[in-house]
Parts: structure tokens; sequence; C-alpha cells
């Protein structure tokens, strides 16, 4: 489990500083085991990226949720 949402922050900054997280939504992935977070922040950024999003908040995590579970 990810330590902090500092910590969260950084590993989504190392993969791509142009996608931006804010609190919530990293809070929202932080119950991700530290090994599959890297694979959670890519996968991320690449559906921010496709949709023109440049921050993403606790409401496109969800979209990006519900869109996994299908």
């Amino acid at each position: 489990m990810a330590k902090s949402v500092d910590s969260v922050r950084a590993a989504a900054e190392k993969i791509d500083p142009s996608v931006k997280f804010t609190d919530d939504a990293l809070e929202a992935i932080m119950g991700a085991p530290k090994m599959i977070l890297p694979i959670i922040l890519k996968g991320c950024i690449a559906w921010a990226k496709e949709n023109g999003v440049s921050e993403l908040t606790k409401r496109e995590i969800d979209i990006i949720n519900e869109k996994r579970k299908k």
C-alpha cells in the first residue's frame, strides 16, 4: 500500500509530469498495492491523454474504474 498522497504524486510525476492528480484522486488509488501502483498510474495517465484531461480528479478516477470494470 502506498504511504502517502505525496509519495503517490511523486510516482505519478515520474511517469508524466504533464498530467496532474488532485489529492482526492490520489487518495482513491492509495489503497492499491505498491507493486501495481505504476500500472494504475500509467493507465490513468493514458486515459487522461486520450480524453484531453490535464488534471485528474476523483470524478475521473471513478470514470476510469467504471470503464475498467466493464
